[in-house]
């Protein structure tokens, strides 16, 4: 049910967006931290509405945890200060569903806050050095212990 709200939300982002947004995907690796450091991995794909503002929908995979494999879906606003052509600087603030995959999977749904700082290598592709915090984490069959953070290396391609 949340899966479908999270469609249901982007597909009317979609509907409302201005014909001079910009669309864009892109994927990262990062170091992840819930109770021990892991290798993570992320698929995004976001919208710009223009150079300050737009959303993102994630998929980060936070590789193995204590007894279970734990991977979030995220949805945030991302807000944008460019510093020049090339550096921005950018926060991030959503929803995110952890999970975690024991014999019992659990969920937990929780606020999902992000910093990073960005470089346009050309005018369609980007690094992103980005901290996020993807608050608790079920630890074990319903309930909840863990605190996840990850940082993160993006690489981001734009669609003009």
């Amino acid at each position: 049910m949340k899966k479908v709200l999270m469609a249901m939300a982007l597909s009317a982002a979609l509907v409302a967006t201005p014909a001079s947004a910009q669309p864009y995907a892109g994927a990262g690796i990062g170091n992840s931290k819930a109770d021990a450091s892991k290798t993570s991995y992320k698929l995004f794909i976001g919208l710009h509405y223009n150079q300050n503002l737009g959303y993102e929908v994630a998929y980060n995979n936070f590789a193995g945890y204590p007894g279970a494999r734990a991977d979030s879906w995220s949805l945030a606003a991302i807000g944008l200060l460019p510093l020049d052509n090339s550096w921005d600087i950018s926060g991030k603030l959503g929803v995110t569903e952890n999970h975690t995959k024991f014999v019992d999977s659990s969920r937990h749904l929780d606020l999902l806050v992000g910093i990073g700082i960005g470089y346009n290598v050309t005018k369609d592709i980007g690094v992103r050095l980005e901290y996020e915090d993807f608050g608790r984490i079920p630890s074990a069959p319903n309930t909840v212990s863990a605190t996840v953070t990850n940082w993160g290396i993006n690489v981001k391609i734009s669609f003009r």
